[in-house]
């Protein structure tokens, strides 16, 4: 078993990233919460983007408020210092030109943010949640884990769980639940798939298969760096089928707060791919998700 090495502090810089729209409040909230559990201060981003409406109609049919690119940034950091007050921790404001994704990241490289927060969109018309470009890019290339906000901030996260397929990359973000809120029992989900080479009953092939994932999985805890009192409360929850169905279900019956995954660290050649698989969590998953970087 991995000795348990002395527990990480918590962030302490929690930047938001905000388009400013009502989808952000949400991630806002959640942000608030975090930096008032963690004694953390936050960095509130937005990205000016160009005024197309100036592009395609004459400038002097555009308000005149609107015609300086300092104006607009001006009003979009007066928006954010008004959505924070009374907020009591903390905060930033970083308001500037430029493509949202790439002020969002060199933003949290220059300040050395933690953990960067953004919320996400619901489409109600399909009953789904859209990411939309700046999350996408953001959860390939942030070098911080990466939380997508979905749900009302009502409470401190309580149920948390971390989807594995006992690769190292979930096994980072195993250990990164840990590390961030210890005091919180976690889920490890797994999905596996019947054994059927050479096996005559479907039964019989369900059989080896939870076991060779039930053997995988005490391998995978093993090899975890975590705390004794974290690894004595974890539950496993192995089943079969697909990861994302077990998820959906597990996180509507149980309640869950929030669902853990890993990604890839930052690599030029794999900064386009995710991973399908962590991909389609993130778009399907109902509740919260936070994306742990294996740099």
């Amino acid at each position: 078993m991995t000795e348990s090495p002395q527990r990480q502090e918590t962030p302490k810089k929690i930047l938001l990233a905000t388009d400013l729209s009502g989808r952000c409040d949400r991630a806002l909230d959640r942000a608030v919460m975090l930096a008032d559990e963690w004694k953390a201060s936050l960095v509130v981003v937005h990205a000016v983007e160009p005024d197309y409406q100036m592009v395609i109609e004459d400038e002097h049919d555009v308000p005149s408020w609107r015609r300086s690119s300092l104006r607009r940034m001006s009003m979009a950091e007066r928006q954010v210092r008004e959505d924070l007050h009374g907020r009591n921790v903390p905060f930033e404001v970083v308001v500037e030109d430029g493509e949202p994704s790439e002020v969002v990241l060199r933003a949290a490289a220059e300040r050395g943010c933690d953990l960067i927060v953004t919320g996400t969109a619901r489409n109600e018309t399909f009953g789904r949640f859209i990411l939309g470009t700046t999350v996408d890019r953001l959860a390939r290339r942030a070098s911080a884990p990466l939380l997508v906000v979905k749900a009302r901030a009502r409470k401190p996260y309580t149920k948390i769980a971390v989807a594995t397929d006992f690769s190292d990359l979930s096994r980072r973000a195993l250990e990164g639940a840990a590390e961030l809120f210890p005091r919180t029992t976690t889920a490890l989900l797994h999905s596996y798939r019947p054994i059927a080479a050479g096996l005559t009953s479907t039964k019989i092939g369900d059989e080896a298969g939870h076991q060779f994932a039930v053997d995988e999985c005490a391998r995978f805890i093993a090899a975890a760096t975590l705390p004794p009192e974290h690894r004595a409360k974890l539950q496993i929850v192995i089943e079969q089928g697909d990861i994302e169905a077990v998820v959906k279900a597990y996180a509507e019956d149980k309640g869950l707060d929030l669902l853990v995954i890993g990604a890839r660290g930052r690599n030029p050649v794999l900064d386009l791919l995710l991973g399908s698989t962590a991909e389609r969590l993130l778009r399907s998953a109902p509740c919260d998700v936070l994306v742990m970087r294996n740099s």
